[in-house]
């Protein structure tokens, strides 16, 4: 319980609460007024206030934070506290205090990367223990005792990278893949993934394909020998995160993948857990994959996310006046409601899958 308890304070920390106050140092930076920051939404379960008046919040639905800034479009100001107005300040200003939160996550992914790659973390080699007859990957020629060398000439050394690149290729004919057999020899074979579909009930990708991963295979401890070396790499795996999650998202908009694959917040907390279980290294690349994918989605440019206010300062700039507050008012509000009907069903999928696993 405690461990859990644990695991859950540090993830809101180290990906939202660095989020928030990524932002926070950047307002501090050009001298906007911060009038609250908060880790969560609703009710203040702990709140404390500063000496410059800024309220410090931790709320009881932990679904994500804001800060919120001094903005005279808001609420009436005092005109000495006109300078410290968010929206008093010119465009760029603006732009820049909003990308300070997926800033600081993308800092914080690296950070941990760094830490991941130079101490090293161990992965089960991607042997596989089973194929499942007239499966797909029985009829490719994939057989029990064949490890992942590659997938489209990109090296797969855990059942991770397999499994991010069966993603990213998800829907496509004659995918190049490696083996390496039993014997040591490798065979090349093609891999036809537009016609398989992927349910909640299989799992995984892999099991949909017919392949039980071997749990029992040999560890092998990926580190980089020098701390330079580790910088470089975690540079390399944040560019390929980002792509693979823009992939996903390319795969659900498309419908080749099902919205059931994506994990809602106690699926999260859950693997939060189980990570912190495992080590802190485990935990730290945990940690490095939603800081990457909350710096991400925080930058879609829908009204409510940083992206979308970062577009209200864009139009803003073109047409030489601001976006009507009544219309910002509407937006957010239609975004709101479409977020508790997302969430809803990303918990559902979390139900689901504890249901069927």
């Amino acid at each position: 319980m405690i461990m859990a308890l644990l695991a859950i304070i540090l993830t809101l920390i180290l990906v939202i609460g660095i989020h928030e106050l990524g932002h926070a140092l950047a307002a501090r930076l050009f001298q906007v007024k911060i009038s609250k920051i908060s880790i969560g939404f609703g009710k203040p379960l702990i709140q404390w206030q500063t000496q410059s008046g800024c309220n410090w919040i931790w709320a009881m639905w932990p679904l994500g934070g804001y800060v919120q800034l001094l903005n005279s479009r808001i609420s009436p100001v005092k005109p000495q506290e006109n300078a410290y107005c968010f929206d008093k300040k010119p465009v760029w200003i603006r732009v820049v205090i909003l990308l300070s939160g997926a800033i600081a996550n993308l800092v914080t992914a690296w950070i941990a990367l760094v830490l991941v790659f130079y101490i090293g973390i161990s992965y089960k080699l991607p042997q596989i223990q089973s194929v499942k007859p007239d499966s797909l990957a029985a009829k490719t020629g994939i057989q029990a005792g064949d490890q992942w060398v590659a997938v489209e000439s990109y090296p797969t050394d855990s059942w991770q990278g397999v499994g991010m690149q069966l993603v990213i290729h998800w829907g496509q004919k004659n995918v190049q893949i490696v083996l390496r057999q039993a014997n040591q020899q490798l065979k090349k074979l093609s891999l036809d993934l537009s016609q398989i579909e992927f349910t909640s009930k299989d799992g995984s990708l892999l099991e949909s394909m017919g392949i039980k991963p071997d749990l029992s295979a040999v560890s092998s401890l990926k580190r980089y020998p020098s701390l330079l070396a580790s910088m470089q790499k975690a540079f390399d795996e944040i560019i390929h995160t980002m792509y693979f999650f823009i992939m996903i998202l390319k795969q659900l908009f498309l419908g080749i993948i099902p919205f059931s694959i994506l994990l809602g917040p106690l699926a999260i907390f859950s693997v939060s857990v189980a990570s912190l279980t495992q080590g802190v290294i485990v935990f730290l690349l945990f940690i490095a994959t939603l800081s990457l994918a909350v710096a991400l989605v925080n930058l879609f440019p829908i009204p409510g996310l940083d992206g979308g206010s970062i577009l209200y300062s864009v139009i803003e700039k073109i047409r030489g006046k601001p976006v009507s507050v009544a219309m910002e008012v509407l937006l957010h509000r239609l975004m709101v409601i479409l977020f508790c009907v997302l969430l809803v069903h990303l918990l559902m999928n979390d139900l689901n899958r504890y249901l069927h696993h």
